[in-house]
């Protein structure tokens, strides 16, 4: 491994480390020393579990469900948790975007390397091995409520695995996981042991993994904003009396939600758990799976979305009756984009429907929330698509275009174009030059 290595200890990992390793800007991306050796001492305990004579403890030595009371032995663990994912494995429609699902194993990497889930750190490392490579768990996009992702998690703990049906992306090519570990020279299977599926599975990190590029994309959209905006020539500017006061509001409250999500990339999510006790571990269960503050964050993610949406749209509207109404083709279209990200603003956290028999009495729908948010995202990227086109077409209608020159140099588009195919190219544009992330992969 070179100098230019970054390592998890689960307490620090940013979305900035999260963005950047996924570019491989980090190097590679290995385990603590300290967070390897927490791991070895609480997997230690989970073979002392296992032992003839051990205290009865669920879902470490027992099944769950209608087995939560038997006693299951290491050889019956090792075929339950080739089992297990398989029920679970239940999503339905796009493909998430490889970016989101590839961050998901490294998050999910860092929350087991605090040392409270007791897996080995070998499974650590296989996550890792994966990430490393650039290789990406094949996961649809529904089948998640966010009291624990476990349809979406199922699909990565099958990878991880190398289970037969598991699939994944590399390098814009969909294969079968094993057959894309043996052409890398990895193994092609990775058995998992006792807790180890579950472990995988028992948490809310693909909305996590969601919330990431949400927090990434609205970073990169208010600086396309802005730059969009400062392109108008000075004897052309609009003037909105209450910009000053949205962007400073909208900061503040990106703010909190932005230390929101860092904080969530670095705590345990997962049952049981294992907490150090005078004479060993004790293993805690509880409602450890639950990521309600994300999916709050996010539904105000989208609300911040939806003011800076009212006022790209209020810009484009005086812009168009600066222009003797020339702008209206685009006023039209943008007035659609706004309408979108209104109907998201509403909040997906506000609801709970009980699941499992009522056993997850509060489901905080958190992985729609995240959902939702990257939804209104893409259709404020597409707004400012339509701010950009008609920038241009007023300076270009005044031939003066030295500001797009030097902002956007590399900027090759046809400005006399209809403008539904200039936003189209805009649109595109900025997604590559931003870096911005799409929800969904196709």
């Amino acid at each position: 491994m070179k100098d230019t290595d970054f390592y998890i200890d689960g307490y620090s990992l940013t979305v900035e480390h999260i963005i950047k390793a996924g570019r491989g800007e980090l190097g590679e991306v290995g385990l603590n020393a300290e967070a390897r050796s927490r791991c070895q001492s609480s997997r230690s305990q989970i073979a002392n579990w296992l032992g003839a004579d051990a205290p009865v403890v669920y879902g470490v030595n027992t099944g769950l469900g209608n087995l939560k009371d038997t006693v299951l032995s290491p050889e019956e663990h090792l075929a339950w948790n080739k089992t297990i994912p398989y029920p679970h494995a239940v999503g339905v429609g796009q493909y998430l975007n490889p970016a989101i699902t590839r961050a998901s194993l490294l998050i999910r990497a860092n929350v087991l390397s605090r040392g409270y889930s007791g897996v080995r750190p070998e499974l650590i490392d296989r996550m890792l091995t994966i990430f490393n490579h650039g290789i990406a768990p094949a996961i649809r996009e529904l089948g998640s409520t966010g009291l624990s992702d476990l349809g979406p998690l199922a699909h990565n703990a099958m990878v991880v695995s190398g289970l037969e049906d598991a699939e994944v992306f590399y390098k814009g090519n969909q294969l079968r996981a094993q057959a894309c570990f043996e052409a890398l020279g990895l193994e092609a299977e990775f058995p998992l042991e006792c807790k180890e599926a579950l472990a995988q599975m028992n948490g809310s990190t693909m909305t996590q993994a969601i919330a990431i590029f949400a927090c990434h994309n609205m970073l990169q959209l208010l600086d396309i904003e802005q730059q969009i905006e400062g392109l108008l020539s000075r004897e052309r500017e609009i003037r909105i009396d209450s910009k000053d006061q949205i962007n400073r509001a909208v900061e503040r409250a990106f703010g909190l939600i932005l230390n929101t999500v860092n904080f969530e990339n670095n705590i345990t999510c997962d049952n049981p758990l294992l907490f150090v006790v005078e004479d060993g571990y004790e293993a805690v269960m509880g409602c450890n799976c639950s990521n309600t503050q994300v999916g709050y964050t996010m539904d105000l993610l989208t609300i911040l979305i939806a003011d800076k949406a009212n006022y790209v749209m209020e810009f484009i509207n005086r812009l168009d009756e600066a222009e003797g109404g020339k702008l209206r083709a685009i006023r039209e279209a943008a007035s659609a984009a706004v309408g979108l990200v209104q109907t998201l603003s509403l909040p997906a956290s506000a609801d709970s429907i009980p699941t499992k028999a009522n056993q997850e009495d509060h489901v905080e729908f958190s992985y729609g929330a995240a959902r939702k948010a990257m939804k209104a995202l893409g259709a404020y990227q597409s707004l400012l698509s339509y701010l950009f086109s008609a920038v241009i077409k007023i300076e270009a209608a005044h031939e003066n275009d030295s500001k797009l020159k030097e902002v956007f140099p590399d900027l090759n588009v046809n400005r006399t174009a209809p403008s539904a195919r200039l936003a189209a190219g805009l649109n595109h544009y900025l997604g590559e030059k931003f870096d911005l992330v799409p929800l969904t992969y196709s």
